[in-house]
């Protein structure tokens, strides 16, 4: 199981900065941009939601009240926040600081609108979330882990790549048996997804055993946060930690607690749960050969973007069945039309779709041909840019592939593995 976390987090515990060293000064510099970058993101992800095919159809009929963002700050009586928070019955350990009060008022004073939205989402894929989360034995609490991560968007990007509902990086999804090619990620499937953030945060606990510091971890890695506890002398819990974790990392638990106090507290500061169409009576046919979801659209007189967003992990529209199956969702009714039409829908125009077949073959063939893993091992002086120069890729895609930030220092001897071309 540690061998498994330890290929995606890096292991850096020997490297400390002097209090007063030129790269600590430049190390917290980088932090704040980090955070300020991890806050923008969350915010763009908010206001994402409103440019989603579902919501945006929906958008004059919503009912959410006479909802009003408030932006002044101090709508929150603490003392109440600090008794309802008490009184949630969690493993997670909560407390109440004017940190996590700042926290708590993004959600239910300044941006109402796009809560009351989230929550309405929040219907439709919690229910199947705890079990998941039920089956791996794990908080089915840590599910509103989605609402920091991507306002329950499965098709957000992060600046760093980080992508899906649960924002995983490649090289962890990878880790968690996620596929990531030229016309499926995984890791935009909510299901498969949220399956591996379950396994993920169960395996991060297994090593800190505490919730604080694993839902750290799944921010910043279990390196990130082993050099923290080192730091810190030893202490065993998120709040001893906290002050030598990543900025970003810093405010991550926070916001969680904040998203938790969301949930359960929501009508007591008149925020609705928004009234969203979005079809919950969904099953799955498996796909045996390559099909194009316009194809399904079109013989089943099925909306376009509603079998994308229940079918985003297809990124090219294209589910490359080639000696392998592969879900579909559809509503019920149209299950059962695609069993019967099931051979006219694989017939339809198939040669408009699939006439450069051999492309999509070879295409298909590279992805698969992944596991010719090329990896760089760092000498001195070896620096991100310089490797990405040498094998002709990007430092972003370096990072992606490694699950690492611009912030972190090589060290020598650390393997870094080269994203195929």
């Amino acid at each position: 199981m540690l061998i498994i976390i330890t290929a995606f987090a890096q292991e850096q515990d020997t490297l400390f900065f002097n209090e007063f060293s030129f790269e600590n000064i430049l190390k917290q510099e980088q932090d704040t941009i980090y955070f300020q970058e991890f806050q923008e993101d969350m915010l763009k992800e908010m206001d994402a939601l409103l440019d989603l095919w579902y919501i945006k159809k929906q958008m004059g009929g919503l009912n959410m009240g006479t909802l009003n963002d408030n932006s002044e700050e101090d709508c929150l009586i603490d003392s109440v926040v600090t008794s309802r928070l008490q009184n949630l019955h969690t493993v997670i350990p909560l407390v109440f600081n004017r940190d996590i009060k700042s926290k708590i008022e993004l959600y239910v004073c300044k941006r109402k609108r796009t809560s009351s939205i989230i929550l309405g989402l929040s219907q439709y894929y919690y229910p199947w979330m705890r079990e998941i989360f039920d089956k791996y034995d794990v908080p089915e609490e840590l599910i509103y882990l989605t609402i920091v991560e991507s306002a329950l968007n499965p098709i957000a990007v992060s600046r760093a790549g980080a992508t899906g509902i649960w924002q995983f990086m490649y090289a962890t999804g990878k880790a968690y048996q996620l596929e990531v090619n030229t016309f499926v990620d995984d890791r935009r499937d909510p299901f498969k997804a949220t399956d591996a953030a379950a396994r993920h945060l169960r395996d991060l606990y297994n090593i800190f055993s505490d919730w604080g510091l694993a839902i750290s971890a799944y921010n910043c890695g279990a390196g990130g946060v082993r050099k923290a506890i080192a730091r810190s002398g030893g202490k065993t819990d998120f709040w001893g930690v906290k002050p030598f974790l990543p900025r970003e990392t810093q405010n991550y638990f926070p916001y969680y607690i904040a998203a938790l106090y969301l949930v359960n507290y929501h009508l007591e500061h008149g925020i609705p749960f928004a009234n969203l169409t979005i079809p919950f009576a969904v099953d799955t046919v498996m796909v045996i050969k390559e099909l194009h979801l316009q194809q399904v659209a079109e013989v089943l007189e099925i909306d376009l973007d509603e079998l994308k967003i229940l079918n985003p992990q297809y990124k090219k529209l294209v589910i490359p069945a080639y000696g392998k199956f592969y879900p579909l969702r559809l509503k019920h009714a149209d299950i059962l039309r695609f069993i019967e039409l099931e051979d006219s829908v694989y017939q339809y125009k198939y040669d408009d779709f699939f006439s450069s077949m051999k492309v999509y073959e070879k295409m298909f063939a590279e992805d698969l041909s992944d596991n010719k893993r090329l990896y760089h091992t760092v000498r001195k002086g070896d620096t991100l840019g310089a490797i990405a120069a040498r094998f002709g890729t990007t430092i972003r895609k370096l990072c992606d592939y490694n699950n690492l930030s611009n912030a972190n220092k090589l060290s020598v001897g650390q393997k870094i593995r080269i994203p195929p071309r």
